[in-house]
């Protein structure tokens, strides 16, 4: 995953594919975009590392948007972590929705501290 530092919203982006079977969902490497290429509900899991470079007050938080709108049932609260050594938190989720052909799905990190977004991955299967 390519290291990205953002206040606010940041789409990850994703180095590389490890498994891909079939054509339900297609993926650049190096992209934030997951091209969507048949509908369906699909169960999408992610895991999101987060680390801030000062010490202080660390906050972060993820949401799964489809097409440059945000799924609001998706969003994901870190806690707070005040002056931590390690100021480095990971999130987790897993999720089902439905999505359309032609959708874009992407996860975002959100923050109004200064992340650097480490490693992420995201698992998406489609279950019907």
């Amino acid at each position: 995953m390519e290291i990205i530092q953002n206040f606010g919203t940041t789409a990850i982006k994703f180095s590389q594919n490890n498994i891909i079977e079939g054509t339900a969902i297609s993926h650049t490497e190096g992209s934030d975009e997951i091209l969507i290429n048949q509908t369906g509900i699909y169960q999408v899991s992610y895991q999101l590392y987060g680390v801030q470079s000062v010490s202080g007050t660390f906050n972060f938080n993820a949401i799964l948007s489809v097409n440059n709108e945000p799924i609001q049932d998706t969003f994901n609260e870190s806690p707070v972590i005040r002056n931590s050594p390690s100021n480095r938190m990971t999130l987790t989720s897993t999720v089902i929705i439905r999505l359309q052909a032609g959708d874009i799905l992407r996860l975002n990190g959100v923050s109004i501290e200064d992340i650097r977004y480490d490693n992420a991955r995201i698992d998406i299967e489609k279950i019907a």
